[in-house]
């Protein structure tokens, strides 16, 4: 797919596949899951354009109609320390749970990497939907971010 390259703290694939250089059978499952991981990360993408969207869109309606005094800049921070755990979390469990391979060590930090680069994606994600959103969208949160 090629997505992968958007990954912007992951090694290149070169210099992943260096690590099992001196073994060709490690070295196959090696780019085996690269592949893997490459086929993923239009999953991960979406999941973590549907938190970070999503929950500031939340944050913005449903949250701040609630009683009491949402609006602050600290509930703001929260949902998007939310976002940013949400996105880490799903992306290393849909690493862990669909790459499979036979590789017993040298991937924990691929896998961490790539849910690290998505969480803060996520919170980009979080960030420019409350840009727009007191820009133009209608809430009775504080729009700190209004021009």
């Amino acid at each position: 797919m090629g997505i992968i390259k958007i990954f912007f703290l992951l090694p290149s694939k070169r210099k992943f596949l260096q690590n099992f250089a001196n073994n060709d059978q490690l070295k196959a499952q090696a780019e085996q899951v690269w592949r893997q991981l490459d086929a993923l990360s239009l999953i991960q993408l979406i999941l973590t354009a549907v938190l970070g969207i999503g929950l500031a869109i939340y944050y913005y309606t449903r949250y701040n109609e609630m009683p009491g005094r949402h609006y602050k800049i600290k509930h703001w921070c929260l949902w998007a320390a939310m976002a940013f755990v949400l996105s880490l979390i799903g992306t290393a469990i849909i690493e862990y749970v669909l790459i499979t391979t036979h590789i017993k060590s040298g991937l924990a930090s691929l896998y961490w990497l790539c849910a690290l680069n998505n969480a803060i994606y996520c919170l980009i994600l979080y960030f420019l939907t409350s840009l727009v959103w007191c820009n133009f969208g209608r809430t009775n949160a504080y729009k700190f971010l209004k021009f």
